[in-house]
Parts: C-alpha cells; structure tokens; sequence
C-alpha cells in the first residue's frame, strides 16, 4: 500500500509535470555528452497577449478514480526589466484521504525570458510529510548549459543543444504554438537528463462544460518519448480553449493505478464569458 501511496503521492504534488512532461528535476546519473539541435516550433507572438497573460491565475480540483486527491494553483507574475522577465508560480498540495495519509504541499518557480519565454531558472520548495527540500535549476538558453543543486549536495552539470524548456515552462508554451489538426508542433524539453523534442498535436475538436460555460476545445496530446519518475499509462491530454486564449480546462493522465484529472475550478484572467 505504501508504494501505492507514494507513486499517487508524486503524481498528484507534480501534476503539471505528470500530465505534460515527467519530472526532470532529480538528475541521478552522469551529465549527456551534448546533442544536437534539433527541430523547435516558434511561438506566435500575437498570442502572448491572452493564452500567456499577466496576472492569470489558474486553481483546479485534481481527482483520482473520481475521489479528491489534490488542488492546483498556476499563476503568471511579471518581475520587471522591461517586461521581458516573468515568473510562472505554480502550488500543489494533496487533499482528501491522500492529504490525510500523506500532507504535501510544494511550491514551485519558473522564472522565463523573452518573447520565447524560455527558462533560465527553476525553483522547487518541497515540503512532504517531515521531509523538506530545495532545489535548484538554471539554464543558459545561450551555452546550453544545465546547472542542477539539491540542498547543499554537489551541482550536477549536463550541456544540451538550445533553445529549451523545462517541464511547467513548455505547458504554459504549448498554449502559443501554432496548434492545428494537420501540423504537429514541437517543444523540446529537458528531461530524463537530456534533450527531447516533444511533439505535440492537436487529436480533435471537442466541446465540453466548464466553469466558463459550454467551450468548444482542442483536446491536445504531447507524444511522451521518455519515462520519468513514474509509471503512466499513455500520453497525457489537455483541452484547451478554441480561441485565443487557449485555457486548459481539464488535464487528464492515465497512471499505474487509474487516471488523474485535473479539471478547473477557478479562473482569473482576460477572457471573458
């Protein structure tokens, strides 16, 4: 049972890195020799206005096999310089039976630049059961240099091919690719201790209820070519809005035991019904 527990327990306090990407941020081998750079989608700088707004802040109820499992907070912050430094603030924490047997709470903080909004730091505040740990991960976007501290352990260094994202930086990226049925679109990620180009595409159009109203959506699947720290079960999907805003209403993953969905519950931003 306590495997059990800890396998739900990562999934639902990393749930954004579940659903879209594995987590990358507990390297345990060897830097990679440096791989070469490969395809990159650009993103459409027309969108960055409404599907990577300022001030949006997303909650969602996160459940597992129907029953409450967690909540999720996402929110944008602008940090200045010209508004070209932003920071993607994201909190979890286990709620239900799961928070009652095992109480999480973790923070992290994305920290990205430019129109591309690539990273070049990630901050991740953990606090599980009596354990609390920090860590640290910065990204030269112009060397390819990856620099990864845990507490006060020795830094790991990998160097990869540019640009790259991590896992939270490429979900809030995909939602300003130029998403269609008939282009895949590719994000590449770190993770698993190297470079990979993830692709993503659009399954169908689908229409759903939410707490916006009936919105038309594109229900997306990022193609996984790597394992991480988990034992998932198939790509994850995402429904986001048919519009300009491109909203993840729900996010759906199928892991060793049953599916997570994370389904909106609460939302600041510019769109209005």
């Amino acid at each position: 049972m306590r495997i059990r527990i800890e396998k739900i327990k990562l999934s639902v306090v990393l749930l954004v890195a579940l659903l879209l990407l594995p987590v990358s941020w507990l390297p345990t081998k060897a830097a990679a020799p440096e791989q070469a750079a490969g395809k990159a989608t650009e993103p459409l700088p027309e969108l960055l206005p409404t599907a990577y707004p300022v001030g949006e802040i997303l909650h969602y109820e996160v459940t597992w096999m129907g029953l409450m499992a967690g909540r999720l907070t996402m929110e944008i912050k602008e940090l200045g310089l010209n508004g070209e430094i932003f920071a993607l603030d994201i909190s979890a924490e286990t709620a239900g039976l799961l928070g009652a047997i095992y109480p999480v709470k973790d923070k992290f903080r994305v920290v990205v630049e430019g129109k591309r909004r690539l990273p070049w730091q990630y901050r991740v505040d953990q606090h599980q059961g009596n354990r609390h740990n920090i860590r640290i991960t910065t990204y030269d976007q112009e060397s390819g240099r990856i620099v990864y501290h845990r507490n006060l352990d020795q830094p790991r260094r990998y160097q990869v091919a540019t640009p790259i994202h991590n896992e939270f930086s490429a979900f809030y990226a995909m939602r300003i690719m130029p998403l269609s049925r008939e282009v895949k679109v590719v994000v590449p990620t770190f993770a698993d201790h190297e470079r990979h180009e993830v692709p993503v595409a659009v399954e169908r159009i689908e229409t759903i209820d939410s707490i916006l109203g009936r919105r038309e959506t594109m229900r997306v699947k990022p193609q996984l070519r790597f394992v991480g720290l988990y034992e998932k079960a198939g790509d994850p999907q995402v429904w986001l809005t048919n519009d300009p805003y491109r909203i993840p209403l729900r996010i759906r993953s199928k892991i060793a035991i049953g599916s997570l969905v994370a389904t909106l519950s609460h939302y600041e931003g510019p769109f209005t019904p």
